[in-house]
């Protein structure tokens, strides 16, 4: 696994009489899997994923029915699914997506009674979704995305009993949302992208664990319930591009946790308040294309009594008074005039050299993308004090700012003099105003910009935790909180939920160009935040200053002879930060030798045959049999990113799913035996590795 292997496979594989476990991922092989695979052995694990395998699926992989994992995802299959992998009982996880499999869903893949992942993403699959998918007893996570199936969705597809993950999105689905009776463990659920009709179903509200929806792109009509802002646990929220008509309820605007909502491009009406939690602190965008909604926040005055607000009526005046308000007003005009050329003259020699120098530098103008209680004056005074410097790095200096109201922001103010032209200064702003349109909850939240002709500051909610670089390397680290292998992983994972976002949720897609341990910040929870997406692309717009664009021992091998940067880029980052956390030690280290980076450490290991375990780190927990083998499943996601092909990398929902694979699965103290959880202990409080 993970070498440079090419050729297609001995036909003699399939052969094999004991043959339990066959690993050949992230290599080049091509032509077919051997069609007698699984016919004679005892087949249990096959993994050939990320090669350029084709053909179609042999079709008696699970004749012994003890096959458990079938993970085929990123090669060229063809073909329909074998309709024998639907009667495979052990199976636990499938994971095919990103092939060309056409056919239908095989029915039977919902009775399976250990089956609890189910990847069919990216495919060409069509058809009827199969009913037995509600009844499902163990599956967790359902992705039929990016598929043609051109049908409805089964009206018991919320009510299997364990289902938390449902992904349908860009799968040619039409008709109407089922009802959501039944889908009380759903966290997320996502079918933007197809061709639902009819209203938002009322009894989403029985979705109390729901934390992500995403209905975007539909042809969704009605109102928009207000059951949804009332969910305990909502984050995300996008209804834009439907034709929803109405108001939008005031609950949400008091909803607590919610953090992205988006109705853009609707029909909606009415009033948009700038009070409450929510409205005010969102981005006009959220709400653009909704032609009847009005209020502060749009810049649009809501209209009243048939005019709109600050309007006055005009009447005119007689005729005859007409000739002497002209003689008025050109008498007065003169006497101004001279007055105003005599004192100019006066004040431009006491003040012409100040003014000259301001209108250099030009007075600070604030832009908010969240609702802000100070001004562009309070940020620079703070800025002047140097004794609140807390970082400094390769795009600008962060200065810690509390102001006014007691509130405390992180101000990065950024390296070079964006003074060259008119247009390049609005380059920037109009790269700060993508930036800020940002909204999720693993990206640290730019509150506002402040910049004049000299200088640009970001303005970024402050994160008290210190970043991940302070907790893998401080020197003040607490090593009992950094050996929790829980907490690692979920750094890991939210780090790669926030660059998903970046680069497949947004419009135009976001590069965070320097993703490294130091921008990845933990807040008051020891939630992974990403810091400084994007910024080091408002450094480059100056052409004055030469910067790489990223970290050494960060930087993807192909920008040295293509000088470009792109989502490939990120991923590779992703997997030094991946390597760091599952290592211990930094990306570059004297021990690794002369030149080399830890991607060459541990690919060295790999070639010299060391065990792999030897480069865990034991901190973390790797002494355990289970740690063990969760930390070697993200292992194998950080080499997969690391390639040095950018074609071989995955793309960060791919990087996802391994995750979530690999999740850490510790039953907390007083949970039976039988239950399953889903919240990891809280980061903050260290926990025992049961083993």
């Amino acid at each position: 696994m993970d070498n440079k292997l090419t050729g297609e496979l001995p036909v003699g594989i399939g052969e094999l009489p004991s043959l339990e476990v066959l690993y050949i991922w992230n290599n080049s092989f091509s032509g077919m899997l051997p069609q007698t695979l699984g016919s004679n052995g005892k087949l249990q694990q096959l993994d050939v994923s990320s090669n350029s395998l084709s053909g179609p699926i042999p079709p008696n992989l699970c004749r012994s029915n003890m096959l458990i994992k079938l993970i085929l995802f990123a090669n060229q299959f063809v073909g329909e699914i074998p309709p024998s992998l639907a009667n495979c009982t052990a199976l636990t996880r499938v994971r095919i997506q990103n092939n060309r499999l056409n056919g239908s869903i095989p029915i039977g893949f919902g009775s399976l009674p250990n089956l609890t992942f189910f990847d069919l993403s990216d495919n060409d699959l069509s058809g009827p979704i199969p009913k037995d998918l509600g009844n499902a007893a163990r599956m967790e996570s359902l992705n039929i995305s990016e598929n043609s199936f051109n049908s409805e969705l089964p009206v018991n597809i919320w009510k299997a009993p364990n289902l938390q993950v449902f992904v349908a999105s860009s799968a040619n689905l039409n008709g109407k949302i089922p009802d959501f009776i039944g889908c009380t463990r759903f966290y997320r659920i996502e079918l933007d992208g197809n061709n639902f009709s009819g209203s938002i179903p009322w009894d989403i509200g029985h979705c109390e664990k729901l934390v992500t929806l995403n209905l975007r792109q539909n042809s969704l009509t009605g109102i928009i319930p207000w059951e949804i802002s009332a969910l305990p646990a909502i984050t995300a929220v996008d209804l834009s591009h439907n034709f929803l008509t109405g108001a939008i309820p005031s609950n949400f605007n008091n909803c607590s946790t919610l953090e992205d909502f988006n109705v853009s491009y609707n029909q909606l009406t009415g009033p948009v308040s700038s009070s409450g939690l929510l409205f005010s602190s969102l981005h006009p965008s959220s709400f653009a294309g909704n032609e009847g909604l009005c209020g502060e926040i749009l810049k649009k005055p809501c209209r009243e009594d048939g005019l709109e607000a600050g309007a006055v009526e005009i009447h005119r005046e007689p005729k005859k008074t007409a000739g002497a308000i002209v003689w008025i007003m050109a008498t007065a005009f003169g006497i101004g005039l001279f007055i105003l050329i005599a004192g100019s003259r006066c004040f431009q020699a006491t003040y012409g050299r100040k003014f000259s120098a301001d209108r250099e530098v030009g007075p600070w103008k604030l832009t908010a993308f969240h609702r802000l209680n100070f001004t562009a004056d309070d940020v620079v005074e703070c800025i002047n004090m140097t004794d609140k410097i807390i970082g400094m790095g390769s795009t600008g200096t962060v200065y810690k700012a509390e102001m006014p109201g007691g509130e405390i922001i992180a101000v990065k103010k950024l390296w070079g003099k964006h003074k060259d032209t008119i247009r390049r200064r609005r380059g920037v702003l109009a790269e700060v105003d993508v930036l800020g349109n940002v909204r999720h909850r693993n990206i640290v939240r730019l509150l506002g910009c402040c910049a004049n002709n000299q200088c640009t500051m970001l303005l970024y909610e402050y994160m008290p935790n210190g970043s991940l670089d302070d907790l893998l390397h401080g020197k003040d680290k607490c090593e009992n909180f950094v050996a929790d292998w829980v907490t690692r992983y979920n750094i890991a994972l939210g780090v790669a939920q926030g660059i998903c976002y970046l680069h497949h949720d947004c419009d135009p897609v976001i590069v965070h160009r320097d993703l490294k341990p130091s921008n990845i910040l933990l807040d008051v929870e020891m939630e992974a935040r990403v810091a400084d997406f994007g910024v080091a692309k408002l450094i480059q717009n100056d052409e004055s200053m030469s910067v790489v664009a990223g970290s050494y021992g960060y930087i993807a091998p192909e920008y040295a002879y293509t000088l470009q940067v792109d989502e490939k880029s990120d991923i590779y980052s992703y997997g030094v930060v991946l390597m760091e956390i599952l290592t211990g030690k930094r990306s570059v280290d004297t021990q690794f030798g002369d030149g080399n980076s830890i991607v060459d450490w541990v690919r060295s290991k790999i070639k010299t045959k060391d065990s792999l375990i030897d480069v865990l780190d034991k901190n973390a927990g790797s002494s355990c049999t289970s740690v063990r083998e969760e930390m070697m499943l993200v292992l194998r996601v950080a080499l997969l990113c690391t390639s040095r092909n950018p074609a071989d990398r995955p793309s960060m929902r791919d990087v996802i799913s391994m995750l979530h694979e690999a999740k850490p699965d510790r039953k907390l103290p007083g949970t039976g035996s039988g239950d399953v959880v889903l919240d990891f202990p809280e980061p903050h409080k260290p926990t025992a590795v049961e083993c």
